[in-house]
């Protein structure tokens, strides 16, 4: 659940100046790490659950449930994508979408079984859409689809698939600690270059959520239904449930980068204890009142995020509220935050599709 944001920032503390290397150190010592470790723990975890379920000892709800707890840390580590991401076209690897069922079938047939192999397996028949498309009851992922049985080469390749993600995690971990022990009293370009990037992926991450995951889908579907009333939104993942707990998965890292936490608002960040949001870096360099319209704004898109009904499908009007609403976050950032950060704003995919 996203935590309630205050209302008003002029309640919040003063503000010290947090230069590029403070809110850059914050990110890659203090921030990163944490959640690339988190994310490897429950790749690792995937794994195991993965393998249980083709020993006929995990049922498949179980299973899905550790796919998407592991999706969301993901989500997570990859919003915004920077640094080792970036580096390693991490999105693409494990979480390129929409899954492919022809690239599927011609990876069970060619039944890879080591990590290698799995090199030469296409990006849209793994990763985490991969796994779901060969995860998913036949109802949610179409009846020409039937259910993994619990043994045999499918269940192998879906072992191989989490194994695949596995790797990748630790390869991004193993890149985050490296990026954190790094002498950054001596790397002043550096840590220039790591700030704009963050900067930028911050837009491009906020971007790519309310577009690609949202937007698009919903305009698609929009237009789809001038010939067919009944044609359904096509989101990243099958079960709507999933969608929504994706989409806050990757709100909440945008959001603690964005806005001051209740407990930040008391005591001001450091960049010891993690990277000063935005809100902290303009409230720091005296742009008070646009703080409180980027504290207004970031707060409106998480009320609606934490207003979604994981229950029930919203209807197309709540999501082109929430979607005007992270346009409005957009462009605010754009004609005003980056540059009172001094950053300029060039092209950013988020290292996505």
């Amino acid at each position: 659940m996203l935590a309630p944001l205050h209302a008003q920032t002029r309640e919040a503390t003063p503000m010290p100046y947090y230069s590029a290397a403070q809110a850059v150190k914050g990110l890659y010592v203090h921030d990163l790490p944490i959640r690339a470790q988190a994310f490897a723990n429950e790749a690792h975890e995937l794994v195991s659950a993965t393998q249980g379920y083709c020993a006929g000892k995990v049922q498949n709800q179980a299973l899905q449930e550790r796919w998407v707890t592991a999706l969301e840390l993901w989500q997570r580590l990859a919003t915004p994508a920077i640094g080792p991401l970036v580096e390693r076209r991490s999105q693409r690897a494990i979480d390129f979408w929409p899954s492919r069922d022809k690239l599927i079938r011609r990876a069970l047939k060619k039944a890879p079984r080591t990590l290698q192999d799995m090199g030469m397996v296409g990006t849209p028949a793994k990763g985490f859409g991969g796994f779901e498309r060969l995860l998913a009851p036949a109802g949610d992922a179409g009846a020409d689809w039937p259910s993994l049985p619990l043994r045999g080469s499918a269940c192998s390749y879906l072992l191989m698939v989490a194994k695949d993600i596995d790797r990748e995690g630790s390869a991004l971990l193993e890149r985050s600690n490296a990026m954190a022990a790094k002498d950054w009293s001596d790397a002043e370009e550096d840590v220039s270059r790591l700030f704009a990037e963050w900067v930028n992926q911050w837009l491009g991450g906020l971007e790519r959520l309310r577009w690609a995951y949202i937007g698009k889908p919903l305009a698609q579907a929009e237009t789809a239904r001038e010939v067919n009333p009944g044609a359904p939104l096509s989101l990243a993942r099958f079960n709507w449930a999933h969608n929504v707990r994706d989409w806050r998965a990757q709100w909440a890292s945008l959001s603690a980068m964005a806005v001051l936490s209740d407990a930040q608002r008391l005591i001001p960040p450091t960049g010891d204890d993690g990277v000063p949001p935005i809100e902290a870096l303009l409230l720091g360099k005296g742009y008070i009142d646009l703080a409180g319209r980027w504290h207004s704004a970031v707060a409106r898109v998480s009320s609606l995020v934490t207003d979604l009904d994981t229950s029930q499908p919203a209807s197309h009007e709540k999501l082109k509220t929430l979607t005007d609403a992270m346009q409005a976050v957009a462009n605010l950032y754009q004609d005003e935050v980056a540059s009172a950060l001094d950053v300029p704003l060039g092209f950013s995919d988020a290292d996505g599709d």
